[in-house]
């Protein structure tokens, strides 16, 4: 059962879909503007959040829309044209363990799509979504990882709210956040969960040496495919099973288009060489459930460590910049809490 979520935002908002982030994530903290900017274009505060220091979180149904002198007024955020984000609000302490966040203070966005397109009933929901960030498929009515389909019973969203949601939820797995659907549906991305990332570098690594740092850590990985790209180099597939936790894949080629969160670097900060690493793990459909077994959970965390490890290679070799499943930039903090995680894997998950 969802937590209660009613009074989290002004009820000028109720209803709105909302993206809650831990407020005290340290250096590793990516502000949302920052995240919004990785999935639209153009990504701006047209109000930015006014006044000075920490909002002051307001408790009790006759405080609700109410702001006291001192709290920062909300900022409102476009995120495309017809969408917007409007806050910070304040969470208190027992609405941020309602949520499922980790301890410390957290806010509240209110997301805003002006005229969505109507709803499809689920079982109309049949073809995947696109994250038209990174190009790549973040959906179905068969992959619901994110329980999109358990949180819309009556119709899933579709356009350009649907694109705001899986925003919303990839930037929740991001920062430990949570995205309250509907303003009533909880739904929290476990940020374990995000295992794959790729390199972009404007330098070219041959299959072979590829192969070489993939077997630093797969001993018996191998080529599986090598063909001329549309400029003469090289684009290749390396694969190798670990002993217990199933398969890596290494997949290196030349890319049109980057990930929108690197449009605001040099080019040589990134270059068009795209070098993705995966995890296949040994039940590839626990990847699409939102409660995964045990097993898979405690494999899921190995494998996150043996990645990170390798993008870690790669870069000291390549330079470059590394990108998430999310499509967000992974920064040395980023990847430094990959390589070293907590003692104990989530405990969100079942045997």
């Amino acid at each position: 059962m969802d937590a209660p979520v009613a009074g989290l935002v002004p009820d000028a908002h109720a209803g709105a879909h909302l993206l809650a982030t831990p407020r005290s994530r340290g250096a590793a903290r990516t502000p949302v503007d920052a995240l919004a900017r990785a999935w639209f274009a153009g990504a701006a505060w047209t109000t930015p959040p006014g006044g000075g220091g920490a909002a002051r979180p307001m408790a009790g149904a006759r405080f609700r829309g109410v702001v006291p002198d001192g709290v920062v007024a909300p900022g409102e955020l476009r995120l495309a044209e017809g969408a917007r984000a409007v806050g910070p609000f304040a969470l208190t302490p027992p609405q941020t363990q309602a949520l499922g966040l980790a301890g410390g203070g957290a806010e509240a966005f209110a997301l805003h799509v002006d005229h969505p397109d109507a709803r499809l009933a689920p079982r109309s929901w049949t073809g995947a979504w696109a994250d038209t960030s990174t190009g790549t498929s973040t959906g179905s009515l068969t992959d619901d990882r994110d329980g999109l389909v358990r949180a819309f019973p009556a119709g899933l969203p579709q356009g350009l709210e649907l694109r705001v949601l899986g925003w919303a939820v990839a930037a929740a797995r991001r920062v430990g956040g949570a995205v309250v659907a509907d303003g009533r549906t909880v739904l929290t991305p476990d940020p374990a969960s995000g295992v794959d990332l790729t390199l972009y570098s404007a330098h070219v690594l041959g299959p072979d040496d590829a192969l070489g740092v993939l077997r630093t850590t797969v001993p018996g990985a191998g080529v599986v495919a090598v063909r001329p790209g549309a400029d003469g180099l090289a684009e290749y597939v390396l694969s190798g099973e670990t002993p217990y936790d199933g398969e890596v894949r290494l997949e290196a080629r030349r890319v049109a288009r980057v990930p929108l969160a690197l449009d605001g670097l040099d080019w040589r900060e990134h270059g068009p060489h795209a070098y993705r690493l995966t995890w296949v793990p040994t039940e590839p459909d626990e990847l699409a459930v939102e409660r995964p077994s045990g097993l898979h959970v405690i494999a899921r965390s190995r494998a996150r460590v043996l990645l990170a490890r390798l993008a870690a290679m790669l870069q000291g070799r390549l330079a470059g910049t590394l990108v998430d499943d999310g499509g967000f930039v992974v920064r040395d903090l980023d990847l430094d809490e990959r390589l070293s995680p907590a003692a104990a894997p989530s405990a969100r998950f079942w045997v």
